[in-house]
């Protein structure tokens, strides 16, 4: 029984070690490999093309293609930094077949 104990302690002890803040499956940095958005810092899963690996990058600056919203969780064109807002196509055929692709845009200058 004290085996036991001490060997459930010592692994208590190891699993409440200090984590690396980087993650193997979330938190995941700019050209890492990820399957879904939300694994990543930048919240941007980007793929180039429909063969591609998916790799986390960052979010799309003012004046770069951008995607509005995604239904499967991966882009081709990564959504815009905090402040723009992506002026794009938003049917649902678009949002669906994942090409509702736009211009980042200051979201001040936009509602003028």
């Amino acid at each position: 029984m004290e085996k036991i104990l001490v060997l459930l302690l010592v692994t208590l002890a190891v699993a409440h070690a200090v984590p690396d803040p980087r993650g193997i499956i979330i938190n995941l940095d700019d050209g890492e490999l990820c399957l879904n958005s939300i694994q990543c810092k930048s919240r941007c899963c980007h793929r180039t093309s429909g063969l591609s690996l998916a790799r986390c990058a960052p979010k799309a600056s003012e004046s770069s293609e951008c995607s509005a919203k995604t239904l499967y969780g991966v882009y081709y064109k990564c959504p815009c930094e905090w402040g723009l807002t992506c002026e794009a196509d938003k049917s649902i055929m678009g949002f669906i077949t994942n090409t509702n692709f736009g211009i980042c845009q200051d979201a001040s200058s936009s509602r003028k």
